[in-house]
C-alpha cells in the first residue's frame, strides 16, 4: 500500500468519524427535543383536563373561570381571577326587587395545605363525616344557632340524609365578596358522581362547614312540595337547566321560559316557568344557555305554585336567590 493510499484512508476515516459524531450529536439533540416537547404536551393535556374538571365542578357552585385569568388581580398578585356566571347580564337597577343575583367578586387564592388552619379544617371535616347525630354536628357548622332549626327539619321532618363522600379529589381556596372559603371536591354519591363542600370562618375565626350548601337544603322536600302545592314562596337548592316542557297553566311556549329544577340528590324534579322578556327571564336565558341534557347549574331559588294548580310539577320561578348553593350573609 502506498503512502498516498494510507493518507487517503486516514482522511476518509477521519471524515467518517467526524460525520458519525455529528450525526450522533444531532440524533441526541433531536431525540431530547422530541421527548421534552412530548413531555410538555402531555403536561399541558393533563393541566387542561384538570382545569376542565375543576371548571365543571365550579359551575355547580355557580362559578366559572374567567377567560382572562392570566391577568391577576392587582390586590392579589398571585391569585387567579374568577367571575360569576351572572356577570353575563346586568344586575337589577337600584331600588328594584333583586330577582336574580348581582355581580360578585370571586378570586382563587393560594392554598397552604400544611398551614395550621387548613389542617384543622380538614380534621374537622373528617370528624363531621364520622359523626352520625346531627345535634353533635352543630359545633362544626357555620351559624349553628340559626342552622339548628334547619338541621332538625332536614333530618327529622324531611327524613333526608347527607351525601356520602367516597374519596377526596382536590382542595382550593376562594374569596367570594370578601368571604374566605375553603372548597373541597370529593367523589360522592350524588348523581353527578362528585360532591362539593364549602367551609367558611365561624365566629371564632376557624373554618366550619357551610351545612346548607353541603346538603342542598330546601325549605321543603320535593315530595312534600308536590303534595302540598304551596302558593307561598319556598326556597329550594336545585340543579337548574333549560328545558322544553310546556303544559297546564304554562302551555304557552312563546310566553314562558322553562327551567328544569332537580333536587339535590337528583332523584326528583319539577319545572319552573318565568315570562320571556322579563328581567329574570332574560337573566335565566343567558345564564342557562350552555346547559343541555347533561349540564346543570347549582341555583338557590324561590318557587310557588299557581293558585289552584292544575299540576304538581309546574311552578312559578319567582327568584334566583343565588347562582350557587352558598348564600353569603
Amino acid at each position: 500500500m502506498t503512502t498516498g493510499s494510507i493518507g487517503s484512508h486516514r482522511a476518509f476515516m477521519g471524515v467518517s468519524l467526524t460525520l458519525c459524531a455529528c450525526l450522533t450529536l444531532v440524533l441526541f439533540v433531536g431525540w431530547r427535543y422530541y421527548f421534552e416537547e412530548l413531555n410538555k404536551r402531555n403536561t399541558l393535556i393533563a393541566m387542561a383536563a384538570r382545569d376542565q374538571a375543576r371548571s365543571a365542578d365550579l359551575e355547580k357552585m355557580g362559578l366559572s373561570i374567567d377567560a382572562g385569568k392570566s391577568q391577576p388581580d392587582e390586590t392579589a398578585p398571585d391569585a387567579t381571577r374568577l367571575v360569576l356566571e351572572s356577570q353575563k347580564t346586568d344586575a337589577p337597577a337600584s331600588g328594584t326587587p333583586a330577582l336574580y343575583p348581582a355581580v360578585s367578586s370571586i378570586k382563587e387564592l393560594p392554598l397552604q395545605e400544611t398551614s395550621e388552619e387548613v389542617v384543622a379544617a380538614v380534621a374537622l371535616l373528617e370528624e363531621y363525616w364520622a359523626t352520625p347525630a346531627w345535634r353533635d354536628r352543630l359545633r362544626m357548622v357555620v351559624d349553628p344557632e340559626r342552622v339548628s332549626a334547619l338541621m332538625k327539619d332536614f333530618y327529622e321532618t324531611q327524613k333526608a340524609v347527607d351525601p356520602v363522600p367516597t374519596g377526596l379529589i382536590s382542595k382550593a381556596r376562594y374569596n367570594i365578596d370578601g368571604t374566605d372559603i375553603l372548597y373541597f371536591r370529593y367523589n360522592g354519591s350524588r348523581a353527578s358522581g362528585t360532591l362539593e363542600v364549602a367551609m367558611r370562618r365561624g365566629n371564632e375565626g376557624r373554618y366550619l362547614v357551610d351545612w346548607e350548601s353541603l346538603v342542598g337544603y330546601g325549605e321543603m322536600a320535593f315530595a312534600a312540595l308536590r303534595e302540598k302545592r304551596p302558593a307561598k314562596p319556598v326556597v329550594l337548592r336545585v340543579f337548574a337547566r333549560q328545558f322544553e316542557y310546556y303544559n297546564f297553566e304554562f302551555s304557552d311556549a312563546a310566553k314562558y321560559y322553562c327551567v328544569k329544577l332537580s333536587s339535590e340528590n337528583g332523584e326528583q324534579s319539577i319545572y319552573g316557568y318565568v315570562e320571556r322578556g322579563t328581567a329574570l327571564g332574560d337573566w335565566l336565558a343567558a345564564n342557562l344557555a350552555t346547559t343541555g341534557p347533561s349540564g346543570a347549574m347549582g341555583f338557590t331559588v324561590k318557587v310557588a305554585f299557581p293558585p289552584n294548580a292544575e299540576s304538581n310539577q309546574c311552578v312559578h320561578l319567582l327568584q334566583v336567590v343565588a347562582s350557587r348553593w352558598i348564600v353569603l350573609p
